[in-house]
């Protein structure tokens, strides 16, 4: 008799759960219903409860859970390939639309409003990531280039490559932008050694780095604000122009 009435069970649990989002949003769930609510367009059939809660003790809380790569989230017990890509295509169409959200013709000549243009690249990536956002001659964004990728606190740039790449596009000048996944928003030694290394590199092309934006979470940091940028020929006199 139980197994008669498992399924219905979880459909009006389920019934439930809808009605009290289209009633309060998703932001009356506690962290595991709002788990529990998302898992169920990959599981049909069965209660979910118990898994989001496995999966919210697994990683710690709600974010955790959703920023986690299909290969982690499929280490807990319950979790497939089609739970494990859902959770990690919805935090993938939450970064896309975050970055679509953008203005992207905007001049990007003050710190502030440079940082709000670089955060969405790292929205939920626990992975140390570098970008190379190239500008036109007044600071509006050209393409937004990754130029390396690594675990927390170690990244690696192919300069060879990065020169390729930017001699394809039309730029004059760029932004730096890095995210410290599990650290502060402050430039390490290291940091400003890698800055002066992409400076280097990008002479040859007359390309001029203006800034480097650091990310840690909401924070976010300026290494031109805090005057730790390394001395760029061309730099100062491409934001005066760009700000007349």
């Amino acid at each position: 008799m139980a197994k008669r009435t498992e399924h219905p069970l979880h459909e009006n649990h389920r019934a439930r759960m809808q009605e009290r989002v289209a009633r309060d949003g998703l932001e009356s769930l506690a962290e595991h219903e709002a788990l529990e609510y998302l898992l169920f367009l990959a599981i049909p059939r069965k209660d979910t409860n118990e898994l989001a809660h496995r999966l919210i003790q697994h990683f710690g809380d709600f974010c955790k859970v959703m920023e986690a790569e299909p290969e982690e989230l499929q280490r807990v017990e319950g979790i497939g390939p089609r739970s494990a890509n859902l959770i990690h295509t919805v935090m993938a169409f939450n970064r896309y639309y975050a970055l679509k959200k953008r203005k992207r013709r905007t001049a990007l000549d003050a710190a502030e409003r440079a940082a709000e243009y670089v955060k969405p690249l790292f929205l939920g990536k626990q992975n140390e990531l570098l970008y190379l956002i190239l500008l036109d001659d007044k600071c509006r964004p050209v393409r937004d280039m990754r130029i390396a990728e690594g675990v927390p606190n170690r990244v690696h740039v192919d300069a060879r490559k990065l020169l390729r790449d930017v001699a394809r596009t039309d730029a004059t000048c760029g932004i730096l932008a890095h995210n410290h996944p599990t650290g502060l928003a402050l430039p390490s030694e290291a940091d400003v050694i890698a800055t002066a290394g992409v400076m280097k590199a990008l002479e040859p092309l007359g390309v001029s780095i203006i800034d480097h934006i650091i990310v840690a979470g909401e924070e976010t940091c300026s290494m031109r604000q805090r005057g730790c940028l390394p001395q760029c020929g061309g730099g100062m006199q491409i934001l005066n122009a760009a700000s007349r």
